[in-house]
Protein backbone atom coordinates (compact mmCIF):
# COMPACT_ATOMS: atom_id res chain seq x y z
CA UNK A 1 0.00 0.00 0.00
CA UNK A 2 2.74 2.43 0.85
CA UNK A 3 4.49 1.53 -2.22
CA UNK A 4 1.43 2.20 -4.24
CA UNK A 5 0.58 5.46 -2.43
CA UNK A 6 4.00 6.84 -3.10
CA UNK A 7 4.14 5.70 -7.06
CA UNK A 8 1.38 8.40 -7.17
CA UNK A 9 3.03 10.96 -5.43
CA UNK A 10 2.05 10.37 -1.74
CA UNK A 11 4.25 9.40 0.89
CA UNK A 12 3.59 8.19 4.44
CA UNK A 13 6.04 8.04 7.32
CA UNK A 14 6.33 4.49 9.07
CA UNK A 15 3.43 3.37 10.93
CA UNK A 16 5.21 2.02 14.03
CA UNK A 17 5.93 5.74 14.57
CA UNK A 18 2.64 7.24 14.15
CA UNK A 19 2.96 8.41 17.89
CA UNK A 20 5.97 10.16 17.58
CA UNK A 21 5.59 11.53 14.27
CA UNK A 22 2.14 12.92 15.56
CA UNK A 23 3.29 14.95 18.47
CA UNK A 24 6.32 16.90 16.78
CA UNK A 25 4.37 17.42 13.62
CA UNK A 26 1.72 19.11 15.91
CA UNK A 27 4.84 21.25 17.62
CA UNK A 28 5.02 23.27 14.05
CA UNK A 29 2.82 24.76 11.49
CA UNK A 30 0.76 22.42 9.89
CA UNK A 31 1.88 22.23 5.98
CA UNK A 32 -0.50 20.39 3.39
CA UNK A 33 2.14 17.68 3.08
CA UNK A 34 2.03 17.25 7.01
CA UNK A 35 -1.94 17.31 7.60
CA UNK A 36 -1.78 14.57 4.66
CA UNK A 37 0.37 12.69 6.54
CA UNK A 38 -0.97 12.89 10.26
CA UNK A 39 -4.42 11.85 8.18
CA UNK A 40 -2.76 8.22 6.61
CA UNK A 41 -1.14 7.21 10.09
CA UNK A 42 -4.44 8.72 12.27
CA UNK A 43 -7.32 8.45 10.03
CA UNK A 44 -9.90 5.95 11.13
CA UNK A 45 -11.85 5.34 8.19
CA UNK A 46 -8.74 4.93 6.73
CA UNK A 47 -8.15 2.64 9.55
CA UNK A 48 -11.53 0.67 8.40
CA UNK A 49 -10.85 0.04 5.54
CA UNK A 50 -7.31 -1.24 5.67
CA UNK A 51 -8.91 -3.66 8.21
CA UNK A 52 -11.06 -5.21 4.99
CA UNK A 53 -8.38 -5.99 3.06
CA UNK A 54 -7.94 -8.57 5.87
CA UNK A 55 -11.40 -10.48 4.40
CA UNK A 56 -9.52 -10.27 0.69
CA UNK A 57 -6.36 -12.12 2.07
CA UNK A 58 -8.37 -14.45 4.31
CA UNK A 59 -10.02 -15.48 1.20
CA UNK A 60 -6.79 -16.11 -0.79
CA UNK A 61 -5.73 -18.09 1.92
CA UNK A 62 -8.85 -20.34 1.60
CA UNK A 63 -8.45 -21.13 -2.10
CA UNK A 64 -4.72 -22.29 -1.87
CA UNK A 65 -5.69 -24.54 0.48
CA UNK A 66 -7.52 -28.38 -0.06
CA UNK A 67 -10.24 -28.54 1.61
CA UNK A 68 -10.05 -30.90 4.71
CA UNK A 69 -10.42 -34.76 4.11
CA UNK A 70 -13.51 -35.87 5.73
CA UNK A 71 -13.23 -39.44 8.09
CA UNK A 72 -16.47 -41.42 8.78
CA UNK A 73 -16.64 -44.99 10.94
CA UNK A 74 -19.48 -47.42 11.20
CA UNK A 75 -19.76 -49.94 14.04
CA UNK A 76 -22.55 -52.48 14.02
CA UNK A 77 -23.01 -55.13 16.35
CA UNK A 78 -24.25 -58.44 15.44
CA UNK A 79 -27.52 -59.60 15.68
CA UNK A 80 -26.74 -63.24 16.21
CA UNK A 81 -25.44 -63.86 19.62
CA UNK A 82 -23.07 -66.87 18.01
CA UNK A 83 -20.83 -64.28 16.05
CA UNK A 84 -17.85 -63.60 17.87
CA UNK A 85 -17.23 -59.95 16.48
CA UNK A 86 -18.83 -56.31 15.78
CA UNK A 87 -18.83 -55.06 12.28
CA UNK A 88 -16.17 -52.14 12.37
CA UNK A 89 -16.17 -49.53 9.04
CA UNK A 90 -13.69 -46.99 8.81
CA UNK A 91 -13.04 -44.54 5.51
CA UNK A 92 -11.83 -41.65 4.61
CA UNK A 93 -12.34 -39.52 1.53
CA UNK A 94 -11.55 -36.31 0.11
CA UNK A 95 -13.70 -33.14 -2.20
CA UNK A 96 -12.37 -33.75 -5.50
CA UNK A 97 -14.33 -30.41 -7.00
CA UNK A 98 -12.09 -28.64 -4.47
CA UNK A 99 -8.61 -30.48 -5.55
CA UNK A 100 -9.71 -30.47 -9.36
CA UNK A 101 -10.55 -26.41 -9.00
CA UNK A 102 -7.79 -25.57 -6.63
CA UNK A 103 -5.64 -23.65 -9.53
CA UNK A 104 -8.76 -21.74 -10.80
CA UNK A 105 -9.85 -20.68 -7.32
CA UNK A 106 -6.18 -19.36 -6.69
CA UNK A 107 -6.26 -17.64 -9.08
CA UNK A 108 -9.21 -16.13 -8.98
CA UNK A 109 -8.99 -15.33 -5.25
CA UNK A 110 -5.24 -13.47 -5.62
CA UNK A 111 -7.13 -11.87 -8.57
CA UNK A 112 -9.73 -10.31 -6.33
CA UNK A 113 -7.09 -9.84 -4.00
CA UNK A 114 -5.18 -7.44 -6.20
CA UNK A 115 -8.70 -5.79 -6.48
CA UNK A 116 -9.29 -4.73 -3.52
CA UNK A 117 -5.61 -3.68 -3.03
CA UNK A 118 -6.24 -1.25 -5.52
CA UNK A 119 -9.41 -0.12 -4.29
CA UNK A 120 -7.65 0.49 -0.97
CA UNK A 121 -4.99 3.00 -2.52
CA UNK A 122 -7.68 4.46 -4.54
CA UNK A 123 -9.19 5.57 -1.05
CA UNK A 124 -5.83 6.44 0.65
CA UNK A 125 -5.22 8.84 -2.02
CA UNK A 126 -9.11 10.11 -1.96
CA UNK A 127 -8.20 10.27 1.54
CA UNK A 128 -5.01 12.64 1.22
CA UNK A 129 -7.13 15.09 -1.78
CA UNK A 130 -9.75 15.36 0.64
CA UNK A 131 -7.31 16.50 3.72
CA UNK A 132 -5.16 18.90 1.29
CA UNK A 133 -9.24 20.68 0.39
CA UNK A 134 -10.02 20.69 4.02
CA UNK A 135 -6.38 22.25 4.53
CA UNK A 136 -6.80 24.92 1.81
CA UNK A 137 -10.13 25.43 3.05
CA UNK A 138 -9.44 26.28 6.58
CA UNK A 139 -6.31 28.24 5.50
CA UNK A 140 -8.68 30.22 3.61
CA UNK A 141 -11.60 30.71 6.15
CA UNK A 142 -8.81 32.06 8.13
CA UNK A 143 -7.63 34.67 6.49
CA UNK A 144 -11.14 35.69 4.91
CA UNK A 145 -11.98 35.59 8.97
CA UNK A 146 -9.22 38.26 9.66
CA UNK A 147 -10.54 40.00 6.87
CA UNK A 148 -13.98 40.15 7.77
CA UNK A 149 -13.03 41.35 11.41
CA UNK A 150 -10.48 43.90 9.80
CA UNK A 151 -13.72 45.41 7.96
CA UNK A 152 -15.93 45.05 11.17
CA UNK A 153 -13.44 47.22 12.71
CA UNK A 154 -13.57 49.63 9.93
CA UNK A 155 -16.98 50.19 10.03
CA UNK A 156 -17.51 50.60 13.54
CA UNK A 157 -14.87 53.35 13.43
CA UNK A 158 -16.82 54.72 11.11
CA UNK A 159 -20.21 54.65 12.81
CA UNK A 160 -18.14 56.46 15.95
CA UNK A 161 -17.00 59.33 13.42
CA UNK A 162 -20.35 59.74 12.15
CA UNK A 163 -21.90 59.67 15.79
CA UNK A 164 -19.58 62.67 16.84
CA UNK A 165 -20.14 64.21 13.55
CA UNK A 166 -24.26 63.85 14.25
CA UNK A 167 -23.31 65.17 17.85
CA UNK A 168 -21.94 68.07 16.04
CA UNK A 169 -25.07 68.62 14.22
CA UNK A 170 -23.09 67.93 10.71
CA UNK A 171 -24.99 65.01 9.15
CA UNK A 172 -28.66 63.94 9.83
CA UNK A 173 -30.06 60.87 12.20
CA UNK A 174 -30.74 58.94 9.19
CA UNK A 175 -27.07 58.90 7.84
CA UNK A 176 -26.23 58.17 11.19
CA UNK A 177 -28.58 54.93 11.36
CA UNK A 178 -26.71 54.57 7.76
CA UNK A 179 -23.35 54.25 9.14
CA UNK A 180 -24.62 52.28 12.33
CA UNK A 181 -26.38 49.90 10.05
CA UNK A 182 -23.21 49.53 8.33
CA UNK A 183 -20.92 48.77 11.55
CA UNK A 184 -23.54 45.79 12.60
CA UNK A 185 -24.00 44.53 9.12
CA UNK A 186 -20.03 44.11 8.78
CA UNK A 187 -19.81 42.69 12.99
CA UNK A 188 -22.61 39.83 11.32
CA UNK A 189 -20.16 39.16 9.17
CA UNK A 190 -17.40 38.81 10.70
CA UNK A 191 -18.77 36.57 13.19
CA UNK A 192 -20.27 34.22 10.40
CA UNK A 193 -16.45 34.21 8.76
CA UNK A 194 -15.00 33.31 12.14
CA UNK A 195 -17.84 30.61 12.46
CA UNK A 196 -17.06 29.53 9.31
CA UNK A 197 -13.13 29.04 9.94
CA UNK A 198 -13.32 27.20 13.26
CA UNK A 199 -16.30 24.65 11.11
CA UNK A 200 -12.68 24.30 8.50
CA UNK A 201 -10.55 23.82 11.20
CA UNK A 202 -12.77 21.35 13.15
CA UNK A 203 -12.82 19.48 9.55
CA UNK A 204 -9.36 19.14 9.06
CA UNK A 205 -8.97 17.81 12.69
CA UNK A 206 -11.52 15.32 12.12
CA UNK A 207 -9.37 14.18 8.80
CA UNK A 208 -6.56 14.40 10.30
CA UNK A 209 -7.73 11.64 12.90
CA UNK A 210 -6.89 13.85 15.96
CA UNK A 211 -8.56 13.68 19.40
CA UNK A 212 -10.59 16.93 20.82
CA UNK A 213 -7.06 17.08 23.42
CA UNK A 214 -4.71 17.45 20.24
CA UNK A 215 -6.22 20.55 19.24
CA UNK A 216 -2.71 22.61 19.80
CA UNK A 217 -1.98 22.58 15.93
CA UNK A 218 -1.35 26.23 13.94
CA UNK A 219 -2.00 26.38 10.86
CA UNK A 220 0.19 28.51 8.23
CA UNK A 221 -1.27 31.80 7.78
CA UNK A 222 -1.15 32.25 4.05
CA UNK A 223 -2.29 30.71 1.03
CA UNK A 224 0.16 30.69 -2.13
CA UNK A 225 -0.53 32.61 -5.45
CA UNK A 226 -2.13 30.76 -7.98
CA UNK A 227 0.35 28.74 -10.32
CA UNK A 228 1.26 30.29 -13.30
CA UNK A 229 1.35 27.50 -15.70
CA UNK A 230 -1.28 24.09 -15.65
CA UNK A 231 -1.36 21.26 -17.74
CA UNK A 232 -3.96 21.31 -20.47
CA UNK A 233 -6.78 19.07 -20.35
CA UNK A 234 -6.44 16.81 -22.59
CA UNK A 235 -3.47 15.39 -21.21
CA UNK A 236 -4.61 15.33 -17.68
CA UNK A 237 -7.45 13.57 -19.28
CA UNK A 238 -4.83 10.77 -20.45
CA UNK A 239 -2.81 11.02 -17.36
CA UNK A 240 -5.87 10.04 -15.12
CA UNK A 241 -6.86 7.16 -17.74
CA UNK A 242 -2.98 5.76 -16.91
CA UNK A 243 -3.04 6.43 -13.11
CA UNK A 244 -6.63 6.26 -11.55
CA UNK A 245 -6.28 2.70 -9.37
CA UNK A 246 -9.95 2.82 -8.38
CA UNK A 247 -10.61 2.12 -12.61
CA UNK A 248 -7.42 -0.37 -12.36
CA UNK A 249 -9.29 -1.96 -9.30
CA UNK A 250 -12.34 -2.04 -11.07
CA UNK A 251 -10.86 -3.70 -14.31
CA UNK A 252 -8.66 -6.17 -12.28
CA UNK A 253 -12.35 -6.92 -10.55
CA UNK A 254 -13.93 -7.67 -14.18
CA UNK A 255 -11.19 -9.80 -15.29
CA UNK A 256 -11.32 -12.30 -12.15
CA UNK A 257 -15.20 -12.34 -12.29
CA UNK A 258 -14.81 -13.20 -16.38
CA UNK A 259 -12.48 -15.63 -15.81
CA UNK A 260 -14.91 -17.12 -12.68
CA UNK A 261 -18.08 -17.03 -15.39
CA UNK A 262 -16.43 -19.17 -17.77
CA UNK A 263 -15.57 -21.58 -15.08
CA UNK A 264 -19.09 -21.79 -14.03
CA UNK A 265 -20.24 -22.28 -17.16
CA UNK A 266 -17.97 -24.92 -17.93
CA UNK A 267 -18.59 -27.37 -14.66
CA UNK A 268 -22.05 -26.40 -14.27
CA UNK A 269 -22.94 -30.36 -13.85
CA UNK A 270 -20.24 -30.98 -11.62
CA UNK A 271 -21.00 -30.62 -7.93
CA UNK A 272 -20.27 -32.87 -5.45
CA UNK A 273 -17.73 -35.52 -6.39
CA UNK A 274 -16.00 -37.31 -2.76
CA UNK A 275 -12.95 -40.31 -3.17
CA UNK A 276 -11.74 -42.26 -0.46
CA UNK A 277 -10.97 -45.45 0.97
CA UNK A 278 -12.53 -47.70 3.23
CA UNK A 279 -11.64 -50.83 5.42
CA UNK A 280 -14.33 -52.99 7.09
CA UNK A 281 -14.08 -55.37 9.53
CA UNK A 282 -16.14 -58.46 9.18
CA UNK A 283 -18.43 -60.05 11.52
CA UNK A 284 -16.22 -63.50 11.24
CA UNK A 285 -12.92 -61.30 11.37
CA UNK A 286 -12.07 -60.58 7.52
CA UNK A 287 -11.57 -57.80 6.52
CA UNK A 288 -12.01 -56.01 3.41
CA UNK A 289 -10.09 -53.16 1.99
CA UNK A 290 -11.33 -51.10 -0.88
CA UNK A 291 -11.64 -47.35 -2.67
CA UNK A 292 -14.93 -45.20 -2.30
CA UNK A 293 -17.12 -43.12 -4.78
CA UNK A 294 -18.87 -40.34 -3.67
CA UNK A 295 -20.70 -38.52 -7.20
CA UNK A 296 -23.84 -36.22 -7.17
CA UNK A 297 -26.65 -36.73 -9.75
CA UNK A 298 -27.37 -33.69 -11.58
CA UNK A 299 -31.22 -34.77 -12.27
CA UNK A 300 -33.05 -31.48 -10.57
CA UNK A 301 -30.62 -28.84 -10.45
CA UNK A 302 -28.07 -28.19 -13.43
CA UNK A 303 -25.58 -25.56 -11.97
CA UNK A 304 -27.95 -22.77 -13.81
CA UNK A 305 -28.28 -20.79 -10.43
CA UNK A 306 -24.49 -21.26 -9.93
CA UNK A 307 -23.84 -19.77 -13.41
CA UNK A 308 -26.58 -17.01 -13.39
CA UNK A 309 -25.18 -15.87 -9.96
CA UNK A 310 -21.78 -15.66 -11.92
CA UNK A 311 -23.21 -13.64 -14.91
CA UNK A 312 -25.01 -11.50 -12.67
CA UNK A 313 -21.97 -10.67 -10.92
CA UNK A 314 -19.58 -10.09 -13.97
CA UNK A 315 -22.76 -7.66 -15.58
CA UNK A 316 -22.20 -5.59 -12.40
CA UNK A 317 -18.48 -5.72 -12.22
CA UNK A 318 -17.93 -4.66 -15.85
CA UNK A 319 -20.85 -1.83 -15.12
CA UNK A 320 -18.86 -0.56 -12.23
CA UNK A 321 -15.65 -0.47 -14.42
CA UNK A 322 -17.80 1.58 -17.14
CA UNK A 323 -18.63 3.57 -14.38
CA UNK A 324 -15.26 4.49 -12.87
CA UNK A 325 -14.15 5.19 -16.69
CA UNK A 326 -17.24 7.67 -17.07
CA UNK A 327 -16.19 9.31 -13.98
CA UNK A 328 -13.08 9.51 -14.38
CA UNK A 329 -13.01 11.50 -17.60
CA UNK A 330 -16.05 13.52 -16.36
CA UNK A 331 -14.27 14.38 -12.76
CA UNK A 332 -11.42 15.68 -14.55
CA UNK A 333 -13.25 18.26 -17.06
CA UNK A 334 -14.93 19.59 -13.68
CA UNK A 335 -12.32 20.09 -11.91
CA UNK A 336 -10.20 21.35 -14.33
CA UNK A 337 -13.17 23.65 -15.61
CA UNK A 338 -13.77 24.94 -11.93
CA UNK A 339 -9.59 25.48 -11.35
CA UNK A 340 -9.37 27.71 -14.83
CA UNK A 341 -12.50 29.93 -13.37
CA UNK A 342 -11.02 30.41 -9.85
CA UNK A 343 -7.42 31.28 -10.87
CA UNK A 344 -9.26 33.40 -13.72
CA UNK A 345 -11.26 35.06 -10.84
CA UNK A 346 -8.01 35.70 -8.54
CA UNK A 347 -6.24 36.94 -11.63
CA UNK A 348 -8.60 39.29 -12.30
CA UNK A 349 -9.01 40.49 -8.67
CA UNK A 350 -5.15 40.72 -8.45
CA UNK A 351 -4.39 42.48 -12.12
CA UNK A 352 -7.46 44.55 -12.20
CA UNK A 353 -10.08 45.35 -9.34
CA UNK A 354 -7.56 45.29 -6.92
CA UNK A 355 -5.72 48.16 -8.21
CA UNK A 356 -8.68 50.30 -9.30
CA UNK A 357 -9.60 49.70 -5.14
CA UNK A 358 -6.28 50.97 -4.13
CA UNK A 359 -6.19 54.30 -7.03
CA UNK A 360 -9.60 55.10 -5.43
CA UNK A 361 -8.85 55.33 -2.20
CA UNK A 362 -5.44 56.83 -2.78
CA UNK A 363 -6.61 59.50 -5.02
CA UNK A 364 -10.04 59.66 -2.34
CA UNK A 365 -7.08 60.39 0.85
CA UNK A 366 -5.72 63.26 -1.38
CA UNK A 367 -9.07 64.94 -1.78
CA UNK A 368 -9.59 64.45 2.14
CA UNK A 369 -6.42 66.25 2.76
CA UNK A 370 -7.45 68.86 0.91
CA UNK A 371 -10.98 68.95 2.06
CA UNK A 372 -12.23 68.06 -1.53
CA UNK A 373 -14.69 65.36 0.19
CA UNK A 374 -15.64 64.11 2.81
CA UNK A 375 -14.51 61.14 5.42
CA UNK A 376 -17.18 59.07 5.63
CA UNK A 377 -16.56 58.68 1.31
CA UNK A 378 -13.17 57.59 2.30
CA UNK A 379 -14.26 54.93 4.32
CA UNK A 380 -16.62 53.48 2.14
CA UNK A 381 -14.09 53.41 -0.77
CA UNK A 382 -11.78 51.46 2.40
CA UNK A 383 -14.52 49.22 2.87
CA UNK A 384 -15.07 48.53 -0.70
CA UNK A 385 -11.11 47.99 -0.79
CA UNK A 386 -10.92 45.78 1.78
CA UNK A 387 -14.07 43.79 -0.42
CA UNK A 388 -11.96 43.42 -3.32
CA UNK A 389 -9.52 41.92 -1.04
CA UNK A 390 -11.66 39.30 0.74
CA UNK A 391 -13.50 38.49 -3.02
CA UNK A 392 -9.29 37.44 -4.38
CA UNK A 393 -9.02 35.28 -0.95
CA UNK A 394 -11.88 33.66 -1.95
CA UNK A 395 -11.04 32.94 -5.14
CA UNK A 396 -7.31 31.69 -4.29
CA UNK A 397 -8.92 29.57 -1.97
CA UNK A 398 -11.57 28.01 -4.58
CA UNK A 399 -8.47 27.82 -6.77
CA UNK A 400 -6.72 25.43 -4.36
CA UNK A 401 -9.75 23.63 -3.45
CA UNK A 402 -10.23 23.14 -7.09
CA UNK A 403 -6.66 21.93 -7.75
CA UNK A 404 -6.71 19.06 -4.97
CA UNK A 405 -9.92 18.13 -6.30
CA UNK A 406 -8.20 17.78 -9.94
CA UNK A 407 -5.86 15.57 -8.06
CA UNK A 408 -8.17 13.49 -6.79
CA UNK A 409 -9.72 12.99 -10.28
CA UNK A 410 -5.94 12.59 -12.13
CA UNK A 411 -5.09 10.04 -9.08
CA UNK A 412 -1.66 11.30 -8.72
CA UNK A 413 -0.25 13.99 -7.71
CA UNK A 414 -0.59 16.73 -10.64
CA UNK A 415 2.77 17.29 -12.54
CA UNK A 416 2.83 21.17 -12.07
CA UNK A 417 2.72 20.86 -8.35
CA UNK A 418 6.49 21.81 -8.77
CA UNK A 419 6.01 25.00 -9.82
CA UNK A 420 7.77 27.33 -7.16
CA UNK A 421 5.16 29.76 -5.56
CA UNK A 422 4.46 32.71 -3.78
CA UNK A 423 1.99 33.61 -0.63
CA UNK A 424 -0.89 35.85 -1.43
CA UNK A 425 -1.96 38.86 1.13
CA UNK A 426 -1.41 38.45 4.79
CA UNK A 427 -4.92 40.24 6.12
CA UNK A 428 -2.41 41.36 9.34
CA UNK A 429 -0.88 43.96 6.67
CA UNK A 430 -4.01 45.69 6.53
CA UNK A 431 -3.52 46.59 9.79
CA UNK A 432 -0.13 48.03 10.03
CA UNK A 433 0.88 51.19 12.54
CA UNK A 434 0.97 54.16 10.72
CA UNK A 435 4.45 55.68 9.42
CA UNK A 436 5.78 51.22 9.09
CA UNK A 437 7.32 50.70 5.75
CA UNK A 438 4.71 49.47 3.32
CA UNK A 439 4.40 46.72 1.82
CA UNK A 440 2.60 46.83 -1.51
CA UNK A 441 3.01 43.29 -2.32
CA UNK A 442 0.74 42.82 0.31
CA UNK A 443 -1.66 45.35 -0.71
CA UNK A 444 -1.25 47.07 2.42
CA UNK A 445 -3.18 50.93 1.92
CA UNK A 446 -0.51 53.73 2.54
CA UNK A 447 -1.35 55.89 5.08
CA UNK A 448 -4.00 54.14 6.69
CA UNK A 449 -3.82 52.98 10.27
CA UNK A 450 -6.58 50.17 10.19
CA UNK A 451 -6.48 49.26 13.83
CA UNK A 452 -8.27 52.47 15.06
CA UNK A 453 -9.56 53.77 11.65
CA UNK A 454 -10.29 57.50 13.15
CA UNK A 455 -9.75 60.77 12.03
CA UNK A 456 -6.69 61.20 14.24
CA UNK A 457 -5.58 58.03 12.18
CA UNK A 458 -5.95 59.19 8.51
CA UNK A 459 -3.42 61.01 6.90
CA UNK A 460 -3.15 64.08 6.91
CA UNK A 461 -6.14 64.30 8.73
CA UNK A 462 -4.22 65.60 12.05
CA UNK A 463 -3.61 68.94 10.29
CA UNK A 464 -6.99 69.91 9.63
CA UNK A 465 -7.75 72.50 12.17
CA UNK A 466 -4.23 74.62 10.77
CA UNK A 467 -6.55 74.80 6.87
CA UNK A 468 -8.65 77.68 6.22
CA UNK A 469 -11.54 78.27 8.01
CA UNK A 470 -11.25 75.60 10.17
CA UNK A 471 -10.13 77.37 13.20
CA UNK A 472 -10.22 75.65 16.44
CA UNK A 473 -11.19 72.07 14.82
CA UNK A 474 -8.94 69.27 16.37
CA UNK A 475 -10.38 65.96 15.35
CA UNK A 476 -8.98 64.33 18.32
CA UNK A 477 -11.98 66.45 20.44
CA UNK A 478 -15.66 64.81 19.85
CA UNK A 479 -17.48 68.47 20.39
CA UNK A 480 -15.42 70.21 17.08
CA UNK A 481 -15.58 67.67 14.18
CA UNK A 482 -15.23 69.06 10.78
CA UNK A 483 -17.75 68.71 7.81
CA UNK A 484 -18.25 65.98 6.41
CA UNK A 485 -18.60 68.04 2.88
CA UNK A 486 -16.35 69.92 0.60
CA UNK A 487 -17.59 72.72 2.44
CA UNK A 488 -15.03 72.41 5.33
CA UNK A 489 -12.41 75.17 4.58
CA UNK A 490 -14.56 77.77 2.66
CA UNK A 491 -15.18 80.17 5.78
CA UNK A 492 -17.81 82.62 4.85
CA UNK A 493 -17.25 86.08 6.38
CA UNK A 494 -19.45 88.83 7.33
CA UNK A 495 -18.19 92.30 7.72
CA UNK A 496 -14.46 92.27 8.90
CA UNK A 497 -13.89 89.74 11.41
CA UNK A 498 -16.76 87.71 12.98
CA UNK A 499 -17.40 84.53 11.40
CA UNK A 500 -20.83 83.34 10.08
CA UNK A 501 -20.77 79.79 10.35
CA UNK A 502 -22.70 77.35 7.87
CA UNK A 503 -24.80 74.94 8.97
CA UNK A 504 -24.70 71.79 7.05
CA UNK A 505 -27.42 69.91 9.42
CA UNK A 506 -29.85 70.60 6.46
CA UNK A 507 -26.98 68.64 4.00
CA UNK A 508 -28.62 64.84 3.31
CA UNK A 509 -25.28 63.75 1.18
CA UNK A 510 -21.71 65.41 0.80
CA UNK A 511 -20.84 67.11 -1.60
CA UNK A 512 -17.72 66.71 -4.13
CA UNK A 513 -16.87 70.37 -6.42
CA UNK A 514 -16.51 70.32 -9.66
CA UNK A 515 -12.41 70.55 -10.58
CA UNK A 516 -12.94 73.38 -13.06
CA UNK A 517 -11.85 76.79 -12.27
CA UNK A 518 -15.12 78.28 -11.67
CA UNK A 519 -16.63 75.45 -9.21
CA UNK A 520 -14.32 75.49 -6.29
CA UNK A 521 -16.67 78.15 -4.22
CA UNK A 522 -15.58 80.78 -6.19
CA UNK A 523 -18.12 83.58 -6.16
CA UNK A 524 -16.38 85.69 -8.63
CA UNK A 525 -17.65 89.51 -8.85
CA UNK A 526 -21.35 88.61 -7.98
CA UNK A 527 -21.86 91.22 -5.00
CA UNK A 528 -23.62 90.14 -1.94
CA UNK A 529 -24.48 92.35 0.40
CA UNK A 530 -22.75 92.17 3.66
CA UNK A 531 -20.75 89.84 2.06
CA UNK A 532 -17.06 89.81 1.94
CA UNK A 533 -15.83 87.29 -0.84
CA UNK A 534 -12.45 86.48 -0.76
CA UNK A 535 -10.72 83.39 -2.76
CA UNK A 536 -9.18 81.47 -0.29
CA UNK A 537 -5.75 80.53 -0.50
CA UNK A 538 -4.49 77.05 -1.86
CA UNK A 539 -3.55 75.16 1.82
CA UNK A 540 0.06 74.75 1.66
CA UNK A 541 1.28 71.54 3.10
CA UNK A 542 3.18 70.66 6.31
CA UNK A 543 5.98 68.91 6.56
CA UNK A 544 4.61 67.03 9.70
CA UNK A 545 1.66 65.25 7.42
CA UNK A 546 3.08 62.28 5.08
CA UNK A 547 1.72 62.75 1.55
CA UNK A 548 0.04 59.78 -0.21
CA UNK A 549 1.25 58.22 -2.63
CA UNK A 550 0.02 57.89 -6.15
CA UNK A 551 0.43 55.07 -8.14
CA UNK A 552 0.15 56.07 -11.85
CA UNK A 553 0.15 52.72 -13.14
CA UNK A 554 -1.42 49.35 -11.50
CA UNK A 555 1.49 47.39 -9.87
CA UNK A 556 2.15 43.66 -9.71
CA UNK A 557 0.58 42.14 -6.78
Amino acid sequence: MADLARSHGRSAPDGSEAAAFTRQALDRPLTPEIAVQLALLNNPGLRRDTAELGFAAAQVYDAGRLANPVLSAVRLSPGDSAAANASLTLGIAVNFVNLLFLPANSRFAGAQFESAKLSLASRTLDLASEVEAAYYEAVGAEQLAQMREAVAKAARASAGLGQRFFDAGNISRRELAMEQASASQAELDALAARAEAIEARSKLHRLMGLSSSQDVWALEARLAEPLPREYNLDALIKLAAESRLDVAGARKNAEALATRFGLERRTRLINGIQIGVEREKDFDGSINVGPTLELELPLFNWGGGRVAAAQASLAQAEASLDEAVLDSGNEVKLAYAKLVSAKTRAERYRDALIPQREAVVARMQEEVNYMLVGIFELLVAKQQEYEAYAGYLEAVRDYWIARAELTQAVGRRLPSSDQPVEATLYPAELTRPKGAPMDHSSHAMPGMDHSKMGMDDMEGMDGMESMPGMPGMNSSQPDAVPSPSGHAGHGMKSGEGSATPMDHSQHGQSSTPAKDAQSDHDMGDMPMPGMEHKKPAPPTRRKDIEQPVIQEQPHAH
